[in-house]
This record gives structure tokens, C-alpha cells and sequence, in this order.
């Protein structure tokens, strides 16, 4: 009896597990036969590849496809490789693909109430409430705060290097945007770069969500191959920072006597947002049509704790990834590095050794070298979508709501067709007419469209002013052993190496004629 028994759960289980690997042939849509359970997903599930290659490896396999299907765990999913048809996606046709997958459960914990996550009218509402926080004028009106961000940098960089010339990347520039972030976003110091042992550091201890232990990567596979099951057993994707995140703003809240300050920083915004009980903005349906629809939505505690943690999150994550990224780039080319040290000795000269906000628009070359760091290291290698309601693709295909979509950034950027030797290292990509005819949508290091990168100006701000403090004083070269091509991280969403970027930081002949005048 046991054994029939048995023999049941299996045929149910293998009947549950493979119900909808049938999904992209009765479209008669290619796609790669899925391996049970895994799908084509199986390198990243099992850890043995990032999931950025994962998807460029399916790409590969259909080299004269628009489009193709695939499976991710028990789930089909399309891969749109056409410039055109991405497109659609994200923006001609941005209401149909409003929101990023598993949509219908991130209301199941309050940390994934964020504009991340959202969708529909609440993702239009937060995105339009929280858009003037980072308009041109504001973001230069907080170049003072990163400014005195880049002193304390400056003088945890001499200590680190008084020490030992020898770094781990990753750590310092972590330790720099996560006090820009916590300066900028709650008005408040986090001491990441102080004197001090942070390896107790509250705010620092927050980083590890980006860079979890497998464990937890783990865990976070079931929210994203079985979401019912990752809910159902209690698990949450960002449970651990709420009370920590729910203290700090309770903190900062009271010291503003619950009262914008006149900052006009994050916390000003939601305290603007929790006087008034609600936040109204337009609704998607507006996207469709001329209406123009308002809708309004309550104002609670677990959604501005949520903002808080995207704030926090993707603040310090993607900033503190690139400027690793492109420091490591930076020590592998030496011509580069050169070029980049004269355009960084020339603004400090003009500015009399002043850090200004011309930063931002004085330093075309390393602007085009942190470009070009992004294309080789985009930190999401792959976007996610989700089908909100029934789709026609262009040849009549027809995508069903709910159906996943990953657009292949890093496939993208490593395509030799639009970028021609994709696998060389050359910020030239980014200037003048070679810059003019980059491909629309094959370069998507912050998105594209409506949901692209709310904070990318912010981003800039702070790596700019990173880059000009540790290069006006140091030269950056590989540590022994330190590898030439950077394997990353499969159980991390985002682009992490293998091992740390490990980097010698060597001081610059006349860097006492570079000291920052304050």
C-alpha cells in the first residue's frame, strides 16, 4: 500500500513539475527541450554559472531568432535578443510589461512594498512621488554631503594604505556609498569610514544582502522557481533589515519632531507622504490612453519602510559595484589609466583643488570608461519582466498575462555585432560619433524607458567624486594572482566576482600638489 502510495506522490509531483513545458511548442515558439525540474536554468540553479551567463548561453543557441521560449524551473519564460522587440517591452508597449516577475506575491511581505517590486498604479504613483528627490537640481544641491564623504574616503584610503598597499575593492568603495547613501537619503553619519573596526558597523553588516552566503542564495532560488512555497514556509527576501531600517527612520523622524527639516532629502519625502495619509498620481491606464486618471494610495508604515530599503539597497550597491568594476578595469590597462589620471590632474588644476559638481560633465573620458566598465559588468546582467495582460508579439504570437520575460543585458553587451570585439576593454565605444551609433536598446546598464534606474543621476554624482578622489592621489594596479578575466558569483542576482577584486593602490608622484582645498 505504501509503495503505491508513493508511486502517486512521484507521478503527481512529475505531473505538477511538467504541466507547462508544453507552453512554447504549442506556440510554436523555438525553444530548448527543459530538463525536469531544472528547465534551462539548470547551471544556475546548481550554482555553476551566473545567471547573466546562463541566459547568454541560451542566446547563443538561437543566433538567428527575434525571440525565443525557455523554462526556469517549472516555468516558461521568453528571451527577446531583437533591439526592436526589447523595445516593445520597455517602452512602446511599457503597460503590458509594467511589472517585473512574481508580481502577484511580492505584496506578501511588507520589505517588497518598494517601487522595485510594485507594479500597476501603486508602481506609478511611488515612481512619480519620489521623481523630484532626484531631479538635477536637487542632486546638486547634495553634492556638499558627497563631497564631505570624499574627505573621509581620502583619509580612510591613506590609512587603509599606510597598512597595507594592498586592498580589497570591494570593502572601500562599499564602505564610501553606503556613507553617501545613509548621509544623502536620512541625514544621518554612518562611520563606515572611520577610524574605527567596522566590522560590527550596523549599516556596513546591511551589505550582505547584496552578497549573501550560499545559504541564503539558496533560499532565494525557492522565491523565484516556487514562490508559494517560499511564502508558505515563512521565508522573506529582505526580512532581516526591517527592524533596523523601521529604528533608524523611527530615530530620524523624531529628531525632525515628525516635520520635513527642510533638507528635502528621503526623509523629507516620506514625512511629507505620512502627513498626508495618501500619495496620489496618475494611473496606468493613462499609458493606454488619453485619460488622464488619478488615482490615490494609502500611506502606511511597512511602505515607507519599504522605500527605505530600495533606497538603501540600490543606492550603495550599484555604485559601490561599478566603481570596483571600473578600478579593476582601470589597473589591468595602464594607456587607459594614464589617459584617465591627466583628464582627472587637469580638472583638479582648473578647479584650483576643489571637488565640484563639474565633475559630473568635466570628465568626459572617465565617463565613457565607466561606461564602458558597465557594458563588460553589468550589474543585472539580466532584467526581469511579467506579462500584465494577454500580449500580441509581432508575428502573432501570443503571450498569456503572468508569463516571465528576461531581457539578456549582458548577451547584449557582449554581442559583437553591436559592440565589435566585445570582450576588449575600450571606453572609446563611448565617445564622439562611435557613441552616436550605438544601437538603441543593446546598451542597458540602468535600463531603459519608464522604469529605467530612478537614481542613476545620484549614482553618477557619487562615483564621479569616488574616482577623482582615489586617482588624484593613487595608481591603481592588480594584486599577484589577481586575475585577468573575473568569474561572478552564481547564487548573487546582481554581478559580484569570484574572490573580490583585490587591487595595490600606489601613491602618485605629486600628489601633495592634489590635496583637496575644502
Amino acid at each position: 500500500m505504501f509503495f503505491y502510495l508513493l508511486l502517486m506522490l512521484v507521478i503527481l509531483i512529475y505531473f505538477v513539475s511538467t504541466r507547462k513545458y508544453g507552453y512554447w511548442k504549442k506556440k510554436n515558439v523555438p525553444h530548448i527541450k527543459p530538463t525536469f525540474i531544472l528547465g534551462n536554468y539548470g547551471d544556475w540553479i546548481l550554482m555553476k554559472k551566473s545567471i547573466s551567463e546562463v541566459v547568454q548561453d541560451l542566446c547563443e543557441k538561437f543566433p538567428n531568432e527575434r525571440f525565443f521560449g525557455a523554462y526556469i524551473g517549472t516555468e516558461p519564460v521568453l528571451i527577446p535578443k531583437d533591439p526592436e522587440i526589447i523595445k516593445l517591452i520597455v517602452t512602446k508597449d511599457f503597460y503590458y510589461f509594467n511589472g517585473r516577475d512574481l508580481s502577484e506575491h511580492n505584496h506578501k511581505e511588507p520589505g517588497a512594498r518598494n517601487l522595485l517590486f510594485s507594479h500597476g498604479d501603486n508602481w506609478k504613483v511611488l515612481r512619480q512621488n519620489m521623481t523630484p528627490l532626484f531631479s538635477t537640481a536637487k542632486i546638486k544641491n547634495m553634492f556638499y554631503l558627497i563631497e564631505n564623504c570624499c574627505y573621509a574616503f581620502e583619509s580612510m584610503l591613506d590609512r587603509e594604505v599606510g597598512i597595507s598597499s594592498k586592498v580589497l575593492c570591494e570593502d572601500l568603495t562599499a564602505r564610501y556609498t553606503v556613507e553617501c547613501i545613509v548621509s544623502c537619503a536620512f541625514g544621518v553619519d554612518a562611520n563606515t569610514m572611520s577610524d574605527v573596526d567596522v566590522t560590527d558597523n550596523p549599516f556596513k553588516k546591511m551589505t550582505r544582502f547584496l552578497d549573501p552566503p550560499k545559504i541564503v542564495g539558496v533560499i532565494r532560488y525557492v522565491r523565484l522557481l516556487w514562490p508559494t512555497i517560499f511564502y508558505g514556509l515563512g521565508f522573506q527576501v529582505v526580512g532581516n533589515q526591517i527592524k533596523f531600517f523601521d529604528n533608524l527612520i523611527s530615530n530620524v523622524m523624531k529628531t525632525r519632531n515628525y516635520k520635513p527639516s527642510g533638507r528635502n532629502d528621503f526623509v523629507d519625502i516620506i514625512l511629507n507622504w505620512k502627513q498626508g495619509n495618501k500619495i496620489v498620481g496618475d494611473s496606468m491606464k493613462n499609458f493606454k490612453s488619453d485619460e488622464n486618471v488619478k488615482v490615490a494610495i494609502d500611506v502606511d508604515n511597512d511602505l515607507l519602510l519599504a522605500q527605505c530599503l530600495l533606497f538603501f539597497n540600490a543606492g550603495f550597491g550599484t555604485s559601490s559595484s561599478t566603481l570596483s568594476f571600473t578600478f579593476y578595469e582601470l589597473a589591468k590597462h595602464e594607456e587607459i589609466q594614464d589617459k584617465v589620471l591627466a583628464e582627472v590632474d587637469a580638472f583638479m588644476a582648473r578647479h584650483e583643488n576643489k571637488l565640484t559638481f563639474d565633475c559630473l560633465t568635466e570628465l568626459p573620458y572617465l565617463e565613457a570608461v565607466i561606461s564602458e566598465a558597465l557594458r563588460l559588468h553589468p550589474i543585472l546582467g539580466m532584467i526581469n519582466r511579467e506579462v500584465m495582460e494577454d500580449y500580441i508579439l509581432p508575428g502573432g504570437v501570443k503571450l498569456n498575462k503572468g508569463l516571465r520575460v528576461h531581457l539578456p543585458v549582458y548577451y547584449l553587451h557582449h554581442n559583437p555585432e553591436y559592440f565589435p570585439e566585445p570582450e576588449q576593454f575600450r571606453p572609446e565605444r563611448f565617445l564622439g560619433e562611435e557613441k552616436k551609433n550605438i544601437n538603441p536598446y543593446t546598451y542597458l546598464p540602468f535600463g531603459e524607458g519608464p522604469r529605467t534606474c530612478i537614481g542613476m543621476r545620484f549614482a553618477k554624482m557619487q562615483m564621479f567624486a569616488g574616482v577623482v578622489t582615489v586617482l588624484k592621489k593613487y595608481r591603481l594596479e592588480l594584486d599577484d594572482g589577481m586575475p585577468r578575466r573575473l568569474k561572478y558569483k552564481p547564487h548573487v542576482p546582481t554581478s559580484h566576482p569570484e574572490g573580490g577584486i583585490r587591487l595595490k593602490l600606489v601613491k602618485r608622484d605629486g600628489w601633495e600638489n592634489r590635496v583637496f582645498v575644502k
